[in-house]
């Protein structure tokens, strides 16, 4: 006798789309354990947010724990700092990944290996050569012979691109002067504002440093100050440059680097008309009214501010309320506290944040040229103290009644 066997039928529930209500028992129980195993994975492989420096810029990834480690080890000589806390590949590999905010990778700041070596194949003034350089030496080749043009293996490139390859993979590299433009393509113009401590030590890290990364740019230094014997020791002037325009003595000090202009403005900002014509403009007046026309201006713009020990970078990126809070009408003021150059006291945070500044300014410059890369935040720290918050966010932007005050001081 046969038996009839037949499936079971589907269950029908009313309340369901007619995709639940055709699926046959134990689907719904496996879509379950499939849910189940996804996110048991998902909480196996976290991700989190790291910050990884390396010599083509600064760049943040969302990584899970074996990517991080596996970056760790493809680079080779890098330092590792998880939540602040230095950690080595294996200390990472033991590390509670959901517990860590945040993982930066940067470049050790000791020791080195042996490099692998390319034929260059240079074309300049001189003629023609090979030379065996390894990857730095090729970048810093390309860097010093100015306005040239670089080749990868038949593919034209520039030194990001340069900096950021596979050096073991290239064949052949050469070098040659470009068949167009002059001394100043790619010009950027850039203008500082005040030419006291900040000021002066700005342009003395960015000069130099624009010129070796061939980073063409005139730079405008705007300040009627003129140099004063109490200026020395925390301002960038010396003994022969008293009773100059601080501006003037600057730009005659500076303009000895290639590709590098620098102009004196012995004048005060007053008024919006004078940033006309910068690409970008840095504020370095402890003034609220100059501070206030370069905010309120269109253009890309650094404000670097320091007192003490103690500063500050905010910029064009920054949250609107945050510079409100951050900008109250004030009396001018000094980067020195007021006695401590009468007490023997010199305080360095005009260095430190003159050093941001050029950092800024300097990854700005390869944005604008194409490179990835990415500027400071938007900080405030001391130097004895460490890194202090910035106030957060309003909702409601407040009032701000910015008075005049008297004469410029430069910070």
């Amino acid at each position: 006798m046969l038996t009839n066997l037949s499936m079971p039928e589907a269950t029908i529930h009313p309340s369901k789309g007619a995709d639940d209500q055709m699926k046959m028992p134990g689907e719904e129980t496996m879509e379950k354990i499939n849910m189940k195993t996804k996110n048991e994975t998902d909480k196996q492989n976290p991700t989190t947010t790291v910050l990884v420096a390396d010599k083509s810029g600064h760049s943040t990834l969302q990584l899970t724990k074996q990517e991080t480690i596996s970056m760790v080890e493809e680079q080779g000589n890098s330092w590792v700092f998880a939540d602040g806390r230095m950690l080595d590949a294996a200390g990472l590999g033991e590390a509670d990944w959901n517990a860590i905010g945040t993982v930066q990778l940067v470049p050790g700041l000791v020791g080195g290996d042996d490099e692998i070596r390319v034929a260059v194949q240079i074309a300049n003034h001189t003629g023609h050569s090979t030379v065996l350089m390894t990857q730095s030496e090729a970048v810093a080749t390309a860097i010093d012979t100015a306005n040239s043009w670089i080749f990868i293996d038949g593919q034209m490139v520039d030194t990001a691109v340069l900096a950021a390859a596979d050096w073991a993979q290239v064949k052949t590299m050469q070098i040659m002067p470009q068949l167009i433009g002059g001394a100043h393509a790619g010009l950027q113009n850039l203008l500082i504002v005040g030419a006291g401590g900040i000021g002066s030590t700005l342009l003395d890290l960015l000069a130099p440093a624009a010129s070796r990364c061939n980073l063409n740019c005139r730079i405008t230094m705007m300040d009627d100050d003129l140099v004063e014997a109490n200026n020395l020791g925390h301002q960038r002037f010396g003994n022969s440059e008293v009773g100059m325009l601080k501006v003037d003595a600057l730009a005659q000090r500076h303009n000895t680097y290639p590709g590098i202009e620098v102009v004196a403005r012995g004048e005060a900002l007053r008024k919006a008309n004078q940033l006309a014509e910068y690409d970008v403009v840095v504020v370095a007046v402890d003034r609220p009214e100059p501070r206030a026309l370069v905010h309120n201006s269109d253009k890309p713009w650094l404000d670097l501010r320091c007192r003490g020990d103690g500063w500050m970078l905010l910029d064009s990126n920054t949250d609107s309320t945050i510079i409100s809070q951050l900008s109250p009408p004030h009396e001018p003021t000094s980067c020195q506290l007021k006695g401590a150059l009468e007490a023997g006291n010199i305080e360095f945070g005009f260095a430190a944040v003159a050093a941001a500044g050029a950092q800024w300014l300097l990854q700005h410059m390869r944005l604008v040229m194409g490179a990835t890369t990415t500027t400071p935040m938007a900080q405030m720290n001391s130097l004895t103290m460490g890194p202090l918050p910035l106030p957060a966010p309003m909702t409601v932007r407040p009032s701000s009644d910015q008075t005049s005050q008297s004469s410029e001081v430069s910070a």
